[in-house]
This record gives C-alpha cells, sequence and structure tokens, in this order.
C-alpha cells in the first residue's frame, strides 16, 4: 500500500458513521422528532481528498506545510422533519483526543458557531433530509492554539447532548521534520506476506523557533484519512489495546541537533477495495437492498487497485441523486474460518469500525453479510477484525486475516 502518512509533533503546553442494525427494513424507519446525525465529516476546502488540517501563523513559523487548503469543511448529513437548529463548539485536546480542561483554551464562547450553510436533500431520498456545512475558520471563530481538535455538534432545544462530533487538526509549523522509511518484517498470526516499515522521524527547530527539549515528547502518525487510528510515538504515552500488532517504539537525541522518533513493525497492508455508488445502473435508489454485484473474497497478495488514499469522492454525484444507498455487503471466505469478528471499515463511516458496522456469518450460505446505509459516493474500504472491549469499542484490530498484506 501507498504509505502517505500525516504527521503531528505534540507540545505539552498546547498541544462514525451512524446506521441501522444489520437488518433493517426500510419500513422501519423512524419518525424523526428530533434530529439524527447520520454522517459527518471533515476535509480539506480545496479537495476531498485533502486532510482536515488547519495551518495558522505567528512569529514563530518557520517552514511550509506543502498543504493545499488553509480551511476545512465539516459536513453532516441530518434527518429531521424540520430544518434543524444547531450549533457547533470545537473543543481543544491533548494528542490521545482527551479533552483539555484548560478554560482560556476551550474559551466556550470563542470556539461557537452556528453559521451553517443548509441544503435540503433530493426528493427520493430517505434516510436523511438536511445536509449542513460548516468552513472554519470564519468570522465567527479562529484558532489561536494548534493541537487536536474535536467539533461537536448540538441541538439549541438540548444543547447539553452531543449529536456527533469529528476530528481535526490546527498545526503551527515551527520544525523541520524528516521522516524515513526502512523495509522490515512483523510476525503476523496468518499465513501472509510479513512486510513492514519501521519509521523514523527527526525533529529539529526552524528558523527563530526555540524548542524547549521537555516540551517536544511526542510523534503522532495517521494514515491519510483515518483519524482515529492514531500510530503514537512518545515518551509519556500509555501503552493502547487497539491495535493486534505491538509496537516497537523508541525516543532518542536532543532538539538542538536533532531529536529522533523511531516506530519498528508498522504492518505495510494491502491495497483498498474500491466501492463506486456513483454508478446508478449498479446502485439504483430503491426500497430494498442492493447487494454487491460480484462477492468480495478474502486476499492473500498483493493488490493495487487505483483508490483514493482513503477518502471519499463525492464530486462525480449529481445533486439529483445525492442520496444514501442500502447496501449489502457480502465476504465471502471461501472456507476460511476465524476466531473473530469481522468489521468493514472505509470512508462510509471515518475508517472508525464499530458495533454498528460489525458484518454477521450466514450459516446457510457461508458467507459474512452486512446491510448498511452508505452515501452515495466513491468508497475505500478495508475488512477488518478485532474483538468488541468491555466498553463497547473495537479493540485488537488488524487488517491482515482477510486483507493479506503487501
Amino acid at each position: 500500500m501507498r504509505l502517505h502518512f500525516l504527521l503531528l509533533l505534540l507540545f505539552s503546553h498546547f498541544s462514525w458513521g451512524l446506521a441501522q442494525e444489520n437488518k433493517t427494513n426500510l419500513s422501519s424507519l423512524p419518525d424523526f422528532s428530533k434530529p439524527i446525525i447520520r454522517f459527518i465529516r471533515v476535509y480539506g476546502e480545496k479537495s476531498e481528498l485533502d486532510p482536515p488540517v488547519i495551518v495558522v501563523g505567528d512569529e514563530r513559523t518557520a517552514v511550509s506545510t506543502g498543504l493545499k487548503s488553509d480551511k476545512i469543511v465539516i459536513e453532516f448529513d441530518v434527518a429531521s422533519k424540520v430544518p434543524p437548529s444547531l450549533f457547533a463548539r470545537f473543543v481543544h485536546c491533548s494528542y490521545d483526543w482527551k479533552e483539555d480542561e484548560n478554560i482560556f483554551i476551550n474559551e466556550a464562547t470563542a470556539y461557537r458557531t452556528s453559521n451553517i450553510f443548509w441544503e435540503s436533500a433530493p426528493i427520493s431520498s430517505k434516510y436523511y433530509n438536511f445536509r449542513g456545512k460548516i468552513i472554519i475558520p470564519n468570522e465567527q471563530v479562529k484558532f489561536k492554539y494548534s493541537g487536536n481538535w474535536k467539533v461537536k455538534l448540538f441541538d439549541y432545544s438540548e444543547p447539553d447532548v452531543v449529536l456527533a462530533e469529528a476530528r481535526f487538526f490546527v498545526v503551527n509549523p515551527i520544525a523541520n521534520v524528516e521522516m524515513r522509511f526502512y523495509s522490515d518484517f512483523y510476525t503476523p498470526e496468518r499465513n501472509v506476506t510479513a512486510s513492514a516499515y519501521d519509521i523514523e522521524v527527526l525533529v529539529t527547530a526552524a528558523g527563530r523557533a526555540k524548542l524547549i527539549e521537555s516540551y517536544l515528547h511526542s510523534v503522532v502518525l495517521y494514515r491519510n484519512h483515518r483519524w482515529y487510528e492514531p500510530i503514537v510515538i512518545s515518551m509519556n504515552a500509555p501503552s493502547t489495546d487497539y491495535f493486534k500488532y505491538k509496537f516497537s517504539t523508541s525516543v532518542f537525541g536532543f532538539v538542538s541537533n536533532g531529536k529522533v522518533f523511531r516506530i519498528d513493525g508498522v504492518p505495510a497492508e494491502n491495497g483498498y477495495r474500491v466501492i463506486d455508488l456513483t454508478n446508478l445502473a449498479l446502485y439504483p435508489s430503491m426500497n430494498a437492498p442492493v447487494r454487491l454485484p460480484i462477492s468480495d473474497i478474502r486476499r492473500r497478495g498483493s493488490y493495487f487497485e487505483p483508490h483514493d488514499d482513503g477518502a471519499m469522492i463525492t464530486s462525480f454525484v449529481s445533486p439529483n441523486y445525492d442520496d444514501y444507498v442500502y447496501v449489502e455487503f457480502v465476504l465471502d471466505p471461501e472456507g476460511w474460518e476465524t476466531n473473530e469478528e469481522v468489521f468493514l471499515v472505509g470512508s462510509f463511516n471515518n475508517w472508525r469500525p464499530s458495533r454498528d458496522w460489525r458484518m454477521y456469518y450466514d450459516e446457510n450460505e457461508r458467507i459474512f453479510k452486512l446491510r448498511q446505509w452508505v452515501r452515495r459516493a466513491r468508497h475505500n474500504y478495508l475488512y477488518a477484525t478485532g474483538s468488541l472491549g468491555d466498553d463497547g469499542n473495537v479493540i485488537r484490530v488488524s487488517y491482515d486475516e482477510f486483507e493479506g498484506n503487501t
């Protein structure tokens, strides 16, 4: 798989798809008395391929990020009888997405907006009624602090109930960063290619910026568009049970001559699968599940199908057909048996495995199935394995059992 990573440096002082159960019948959709957020995503203003990054600057800014967009778009679909009355709050977080309790950074009145552009869904839409868009920074909201941020949506009638949230980043480029990739191997539990990467990140101060040694403690890597899968290299980070395979990390050196953050044994993964729901002949709008024309099968070798680096692409969708399709995904394991849960993960759920996106095994047909509402677009996706933790979140996630490895 082509490795396109977003890298974030963390300094200590500043530092979803919703859906019905697998077998939901179209006629059972509820009568919405309160707004329901069907889907939310964030991307760069100039392109859906751009990461959700806002670049800010001050006298310390010394390098260019190379990003095309300087604003981000927050886009969400709402099921509601009447035009919803919503507002958004923005919350600063630590590198591991814990919300900051500093009231000066998370000033409630400063980081809040109701400046939402609304448009109606197509007349034929069954799954949502309105689409909202927020472009930031804007006249109401400007960001002074870099770091990880969440956007949270609320209804004015219930201002304490979070309807949905999503992640984005605010970056002030004050350091030089150099990434080095080395080929390596990991120890897979299945009979797949054991290709992996060792990654070194060299960080040095740039220009007039002064980096305080003790503040530069973490580097976080993200595969593009997979913002719920942080790969952390840190002197302080606790271990996580999100990934099945454990990575060896180390931090050494000094900022004055270059501080190095290293991680070993990151699986290379395989090319993404692609489903193009913009094809109305294959995926019409209808009152029944639309099954994949050909069942997906377990992959063992390397696959390099042209994909979109994990992004959702809607630019080829006509406004008249910009709806959701009730898709039945089918995975044929070809006799392979697994002891783990199988999850569908992709751009249609922000690359976030969850209970709602867990597949079930049909004993009669001997295949895995999942019926889900998916926004009409070109999507990238993979089949993951894992298990549900005590808190309901998915843990021990890996992709090599049904996707292979390059």
